[in-house]
């Protein structure tokens, strides 16, 4: 008879961060007479089992200390070779940073913005902020209003790309959201949109990150998991508004088309270097580092 999982975990006790250290295969497989790659794989398998458990009960952030180490270890290890890096900038955007538009708010001072973000929006978010480094940006603003973009960038991320920096040797880090990088070509002109107004689309394999434009300004920028979601997805969509996507053109993308959206392909004319032709990040490491992309 299976136990309800109520008699066992407090549901209302629940952790909202769990860390998982991976230990013990070896010696799992030594008892088992097994060789030690095998002890690695069950250890594996063993992590997939424990994250579904975590997502079924409610979890929010489950990582592995062992796939954070080795995904810090391949991206150490493709920046090596460029030795005269003396500053790095990463490109993070994942389903755990939260982006919000304030739009016309009364206008303040701005040596009173830290402040008024702090304590009269921030203080209203339904998460522990001590979770994360606030950010904002001021995207429009007239005489008496403004609208500004709130960042909550979660210090998990921010310490992992802490630690790349500094097994690099590397003093000097930004870190840029991915809809920051668009928003860059915009503004010098090396896309050309031709719409005030519009949706851009960065299609991923699982995922899509749905990017608001409103005069020429990203105002807001969402992660989506692609299957299962896609009439919800569609919500969010108007017909009369041009939407671009960068990516495959996959099923996703043909059904958005399907649904008499106007669609096109966004141009970027740029040369891209991939550092990462030959090694593959585990699935498991990509369930927990979503979209963590370095550019340098």
């Amino acid at each position: 008879m299976e136990q309800n999982i109520e008699d066992i975990i407090n549901m209302q006790a629940l952790p909202e961060h769990v860390a998982i250290i991976m230990d013990g295969n070896r010696r799992w497989a030594k008892k088992n007479n097994l060789s030690t790659p095998q002890g690695h794989k069950e250890g594996a398998e063993n992590l997939k089992r424990i994250a579904k458990f975590a997502n079924k009960i409610g979890i929010k952030h489950l990582i592995s200390l062992e796939a954070k180490k080795e995904f810090i270890k391949i991206i150490t290890s493709k920046l090596n070779d460029y030795k005269h890096l003396k500053e790095i900038f990463f490109s993070v955007q994942n389903e755990d940073v939260i982006i919000r538009e304030y739009p016309e708010i009364q206008r303040v001072k701005k040596r009173d913005l830290d402040g008024y973000v702090n304590f009269e929006i921030v203080k209203d978010m339904p998460v522990n902020i001590e979770h994360y480094v606030i950010k904002y940006k001021v995207l429009n603003l007239q005489k008496n209003i403004m609208d500004i973009q709130l960042i909550l960038f979660p210090k998990y991320i921010e310490k992992i790309c802490t630690e790349i920096a500094q097994n690099l040797n590397i003093k000097r880090k930004y870190l840029n959201m991915n809809f920051d990088i668009i928003q860059k070509l915009i503004d010098k002109k090396k896309i050309d949109l031709g719409h005030e107004n519009c949706i851009i689309i960065e299609n991923k394999r699982n995922y899509i990150i749905l990017n608001s434009v409103k005069q020429r300004k990203i105002y807001t920028s969402t992660v989506f998991e692609k299957y299962g979601n896609e009439d919800y997805i569609l919500s969010f969509l108007e017909k009369d508004i041009h939407i671009f996507y960068y990516g495959k053109e996959d099923s996703f993308i043909k059904n958005i088309k399907e649904n008499e959206f106007c669609v096109d392909k966004l141009n970027l004319n740029l040369k891209v270097n991939s550092l990462n032709k030959e090694d593959t990040v585990d699935n498991i490491i990509n369930q927990n580092l979503i979209n963590i992309g370095v550019v340098v």
